[in-house]
């Protein structure tokens, strides 16, 4: 049960932005509880902005509150002593994504009295396991106490059940597996502070064995037999042939089939086709069975880690609900599964749905051999030399390089050596984050090619000074499957000794990621037919080309497009929104779906502006979903697979290929804004995934 002295708060915002600095609150609600769950103290207001006049359609959209409806609201400061009189030395603060809510009440108010805080969005992903998604209202739907959305009532009741609901299910596993108590107490793990728990003062390898193994998941990893010879190949042409014909052809035709596609939404209209049929499908990076070497090692410590206890309970909860692969939530979580995975290598299905990239990264890692009997069914061939040029060409990422860095380090911690870990990690993140500030300024101002030499020169003197401790854990870092710093580090050699060719992987929050890659080029057909030399290899592919056997003629079927339930309009010209807007109208109130195609962002806001005020004009029964205004994409198909009436979707193609994996229909595609480069192939891999 939960500590009778801790005073329990969960609290909610609703907001005009996610900028405490230049966004405001409109509306509070703080819901005081005890240890039973039993609601003791409770406080709403909407709060009248700053910037009332400036209050956006998005903001009234996404949290339902109106201008009017803060005309006549209070300050936060005419508020301010009411809200206070909740927190004191003993709160412990709960909410979803809290830090947010700590944020914006921190705006008003210097500091927050507590003793605690409990996010419950981290837990979530912790202890409920494969979720749709993970925000507040769809789990609150799915475990049965969803209020009113877009309320902060509704969201303070949400996250005081959502708390409920974790606690009880710890509670559970604890009372299943008593010595979990011993181990939390361990730890100054969170549980502890908030849990009375029971310690049984019991060895832990004096229980009996089954009780004191990390429950084993099934392991479902799969492999791949890619089909080859460039010049014996089949090679399919598909343009027109509905995706559900071609899976049926490869189910038909072969035994064991991997079935490659170009990206995840693909892969998974595939995936819900053979799911559909009831056959069990497996992909390559899932799985969990431990090494039991490592797991004595892991129960048998004095004191835990937060995240370590974390993981063992997560790993019971597995165990209780019969589910076969790991859910993995974070990096430190995957730190442990990568200490305690058993490198066995299993398959157990016939069927294998992946990307290009995880089967050549599969192929890369020398599984080979295991996957001789799959053919491989090579989908959206056009797209094959990307991935491929990827995947063999690997430039140095120095954040991977100290993420697996750590993960050595953890492993170390078991053979009390970790400190040499510790000095490398130092000692690279310095170097390198010393470097990226060198590429910043270097780069932005100038392109002089001696300045270039002098920053190499710098480079070399700096990997010297690093160089002899990573040599000395040379074979320690060799334990890391397939030996990727040590490639990592001759890759960087390589660029520092010969030349260097520098692009931007990513720049976020003013922090820089290179990738240093000498070897990158494209790769050709020969390099392809090499790769795969021992394979045989079935391309399909949505593009038109002479040399293509077509699929149809084999299946004696010729099902176009133009036959679907989905119509497709394409806009190729400049848009005549008056038109639109009447599609639009129409097919609404005709109670039928529309999905606009879109992969551009500002105008995709725009054109939601256009749409939320026809809805709002027009009266029209229906729902809009739109890219960043109306939640992210697990979150957005998960209410949209619920809502069977009519409604306006307004995203990039994917998320429509996406929606088709799921089931969710509609009646026309309208090709808004689509970039001119990729175009031809958008729309074309659409009518194929889609039709």
């Amino acid at each position: 049960m939960l500590n009778k002295t801790l005073n329990y708060i969960a609290f909610d915002f609703e907001t005009t932005g996610l900028d405490s600095k230049k966004d405001d609150a409109i509306q509070i609600w703080i819901v005081k509880f005890n240890h039973n769950f039993q609601i003791e103290k409770q406080f709403s207001s909407y709060i009248k902005p700053d910037n009332l006049e400036n209050l956006s359609e998005i903001v009234e959209f996404t949290t339902w509150i109106k201008k009017e409806q803060l005309e006549t609201a209070p300050s936060f400061d005419e508020i301010k002593d009411d809200i206070l009189s909740f927190f004191d030395e003993n709160s412990v603060l709960i909410g979803h994504n809290i830090g947010f809510d700590i944020w914006f009440l921190e705006k008003y108010v210097w500091k927050v009295l507590h003793k605690y805080v409990f996010d419950t969005y981290p837990y979530s992903r912790k202890f409920l396991h494969f979720e749709p998604a993970y925000a507040l209202e769809i789990l609150a739907d799915k475990y049965g106490f969803k209020g009113q959305s877009h309320d902060a009532l509704a969201d303070s009741i949400m996250a005081m059940e959502l708390f409920k609901l974790i606690i009880k299910k710890i509670e559970k596993i604890v009372k299943k597996y008593p010595f979990l108590a011993d181990m939390i107490y361990k730890s100054d793990n969170l549980l502890w502070k908030l849990l009375v728990l029971e310690k049984t003062n019991r060895k832990i390898f004096s229980i009996p064995k089954k009780w004191i193994n990390i429950p084993k998941t099934k392991k479902v990893k799969s492999d791949t037999k890619l089909i080859s010879s460039f010049e014996n190949k089949t090679v399919f042409n598909v343009n027109w042939q509905k995706i559900e014909d071609v899976v049926n052809f490869c189910i038909n035709w072969q035994n064991k089939v991997i079935f490659a596609f170009s990206s995840n939404a693909r892969a998974n209209v595939a995936r819900s086709i053979l799911k559909w049929k009831y056959l069990q499908v497996s992909s390559l990076n899932n799985g969990f069975t431990t090494s039991t070497e490592n797991e004595k090692k892991l129960l048998g410590k004095d004191s835990f880690e937060d995240f370590e206890i974390d993981f063992i309970i997560k790993a019971f909860s597995h165990y209780l609900e019969d589910i076969s692969v790991f859910d993995i939530a974070n990096f430190e979580e995957y730190k442990v599964y990568k200490f305690l995975s058993d490198k066995k290598r299993n398959i157990s299905s016939n069927f294998i749905v992946t990307t290009h990239y995880e089967l050549f990264s599969y192929i890369k890692e020398h599984w080979a051999e295991k996957i001789k009997d799959y053919s491989v069914m090579f989908f959206d061939w056009h797209n094959w030399i990307n991935s491929l040029s990827s995947v063999l060409n690997q430039g140095f990422d120095f954040y991977e390089l100290i993420k697996k860095l750590e993960i050595l380090k953890y492993e170390a911690k078991f053979e009390k050596n970790e400190e040499k870990f510790e000095n490398l990690i130092n000692e690279v993140s310095t170097f390198f984050g010393s470097f990226a500030v060198k590429l910043k300024d270097l780069f932005k101002n100038t392109d002089n090619k001696i300045e270039v030499v002098n920053l190499l020169e710098d480079t070399r003197n700096a990997l010297n000074s690093i160089k002899e401790p990573y040599f000395e854990l040379t074979e320690k870092l060799k334990k890391l499957e397939n030996e990727e710093i040590t490639s990592y580090w001759n890759i960087f050699q390589e660029c520092v000794e010969h030349y260097c060719i520098i692009e931007q992987k990513l720049f976020q929050n003013g922090n820089l990621k290179y990738v240093f890659n000498p070897l990158m080029q494209n790769v050709d057909i020969n390099t392809f037919n090499d790769f795969m030399k021992d394979f045989s290899l079935y391309n399909f592919t949505t593009l038109e080309d002479k040399k293509y056997i077509k699929l149809s003629e084999i299946l004696n079927s010729s099902i176009l497009a133009l036959n679907s339930k989905l119509s497709f309009i394409d806009w190729k010209d400049d848009i005549d929104f008056k038109l639109l807007v009447e599609k639009i109208k129409n097919k609404i109130e005709e109670k039928k779906s529309i999905f606009l195609v879109s992969n551009n962002k500002n105008f995709s806001n725009s054109l939601f502006k256009l749409i939320f005020n026809l809805f709002k004009e027009y009266n029209l029964e229906g729902n809009i979903y739109a890219e960043n205004i109306t939640w992210w994409q697990w979150k957005l198909l998960y209410y949209l697979r619920k809502d069977h009436g009519p409604k306006v979707t307004i995203w990039w193609p994917e998320f429509l290929i996406q929606n088709k994996a799921k089931f969710i229909s509609y009646n026309e595609a309208h090709f808004i804004s689509i970039w001119w480069r990729n175009r031809k192939n958008t729309i074309n891999d659409l009518y194929f995934y889609i039709n």
